[in-house]
């Protein structure tokens, strides 16, 4: 009883110290993304800016940097920007259309056509595997000995083309292992919009005659509209960003580096921070008009859909 009495005296109550560890513990666990988010956030990104316009081995100010770029655009096709910036545009527009593909792939296999269930697994299994094992079995196919160059062989006579360790062929070998390895998310998407659609407004169509091409354009792609638009948008907003696995494939050799792998290059190889902080800032300024015109459709985009 006198116990009970003092902690009432105290003004601490087992309520009130079991409240106090409960804040105690979020506002620990926030402090801690706080601190995240300013040393790896704001931190970086304020020094980024800076050693942009500092010269890396006199730490003198100025626009070195930014002319060093402007050097290397001036090699014309030799230019290691501008094969990486190509290159980049190709992998972009290439998911671009992998997305539209995924979405005629995924309505395939939503309408359950012949051999579906081996499709699903084909390109469903690349999320599965080890991305390092799925490049070294595609890279020994196309490799010497490899199964293409045995049926080249068989067919035209002689070796087949090196096709991942020449520059005509390189990084188009790459891409379509991109689409390759890409599509599995996009289809486990669109097929979970397209499995939420009612069976009845579908049943419906079909009692107006819709034939399945009409189907998929005017019935199923505006009730996944929402789903379609947010991946669409995303993959517009990673523009500079697009890119496939260089570094396992071929190390940036062959003129098939992109603007990611020449960044982490610069980086990690050259160790050219500046140069790099000051390309950085460059793809930011272009990047404006894209995320303002992304930002714009996104609002015109429609809410999420009810049935």
């Amino acid at each position: 009883m006198e116990k009970a009495l003092g902690k009432e005296k105290s003004g601490i109550t087992p309520r009130t110290k079991k409240l106090i560890k409960k804040h105690l513990f979020v506002y620990g666990m926030l402090l801690v993304a706080i601190l995240h988010f300013c040393v790896f956030y704001i931190y970086v990104n304020i020094d980024s800016f800076l050693i942009a316009f500092q010269d890396q081995h006199t730490g003198a100010w100025g626009f070195g940097n930014f002319r060093l770029f402007f050097d290397d655009i001036s090699l014309g096709a030799q230019s290691e920007v501008l094969i990486s910036l190509k290159n980049t545009m190709i992998y972009f527009v290439v998911l671009l259309a992998t997305n539209l593909f995924s979405f005629l792939l995924s309505y395939f296999i939503y309408k359950k056509i012949m051999l579906w269930k081996f499709f699903r697994f084909v390109f469903v299994i690349p999320m599965i595997v080890s991305g390092v094992v799925l490049v070294a079995v595609y890279s020994n196919m196309l490799t010497a000995g490899g199964p293409i160059d045995v049926i080249w062989r068989k067919l035209m006579g002689d070796d087949a083309p090196s096709l991942i360790y020449s520059a005509p062929y390189a990084t188009w070998s790459i891409v379509l292992f991109v689409i390759w390895t890409g599509l599995g998310m996009n289809i486990i998407l669109f097929s979970g919009a397209m499995n939420r659609i009612p069976e009845s407004v579908i049943e419906y169509g079909k009692i107006d005659g819709i034939k399945p091409m009409r189907e998929m354009f005017q019935i199923v792609l505006p009730l996944i509209a929402p789903t379609f638009g947010t991946i669409m948008l995303l993959s517009c907003i990673n523009v500079f960003g697009a890119s496939g696995p260089i570094l396992l494939f071929t190390n940036g050799m062959h003129e098939t580096s992109t603007i990611a792998f020449w960044m982490y290059e610069k980086v990690i190889v050259r160790q050219q921070f500046g140069y790099a902080a000051a390309f950085g800032l460059i793809l930011t300024v272009c990047s404006l008009p894209i995320f303002f015109l992304m930002r714009w459709l996104l609002k015109k985009l429609p809410d999420d859909i009810d049935y």
